[in-house]
């Protein structure tokens, strides 16, 4: 008979599944923007990471509030959700001069998600894991930024370290609304009269 996997191999296929992320993000930085202007003259890739970013952005917001209030969500949750979505709007605001840097929420809102599965596997049901996973994710992206003064045609940004921390920060809001936000469902104790009185005992 098969058993259920054993939380500690479930817990190393995710850290095996962030690493791997980490190798992609980290590899790709020589081709990186040579990646993105190619994408940007496409007309989806145009639209994607111009206006498209915002719509997507508006429609994920307005769905996380539906499937919140599908769950009775605490309210935390949803004031969560609703400052993310402020932030992004804010985020791809002030990026609509340089559209490519865009791609930095998506792609470390991306890694503070496997960040937390990871996490969330090995120490499953607490709430730090949370922070931690802002915090991990923010500390690739700042590894990102640092492996990029060495390599040729690439250059150390302050301004993208803040920007990769920011897609960091909001997705790990993201993640704690939805996973943590679930409504708390009281215990159901069983009624006095369903217990099933015994033959013999008087009416």
């Amino acid at each position: 008979m098969r058993g259920r996997p054993r939380p500690e191999l479930n817990a190393r296929a995710r850290w095996a599944v962030l690493a791997g992320y980490v190798a992609i993000i980290y590899t790709s930085l020589p081709w990186g923007p040579w990646i993105g202007l190619h994408l940007m003259r496409t007309r989806p890739g145009a639209w994607l990471l111009g206006p498209g970013l915002g719509v997507v952005a508006t429609v994920g917001v307005l769905a996380l509030l539906v499937v919140l209030r599908r769950r009775r969500a605490e309210a935390w949750a949803y004031a969560a959700i609703l400052i993310a979505g402020v932030g992004y709007a804010v985020a791809l605001s002030a990026l609509r001069a340089n559209r490519l840097e865009r791609t930095h929420l998506v792609e470390y809102g991306v890694a503070a998600w496997l960040a937390w599965r990871a996490l969330a596997a090995t120490a499953p049901g607490e709430p730090w894991t949370y922070v931690a996973a802002a915090a991990l994710a923010s500390a690739i992206g700042y590894g990102d930024e640092l492996l990029q003064a060495i390599v040729p045609g690439r250059y150390y940004d302050l301004r993208d370290v803040a920007m990769n921390a920011t897609g960091a920060l909001l997705g790990t809001l993201v993640i704690a609304a939805v996973h943590g936000g679930k409504a708390r469902h009281k215990g159901v104790v069983p009624a006095a009269s369903a217990e099933i009185a015994s033959p013999g005992r008087a009416g």
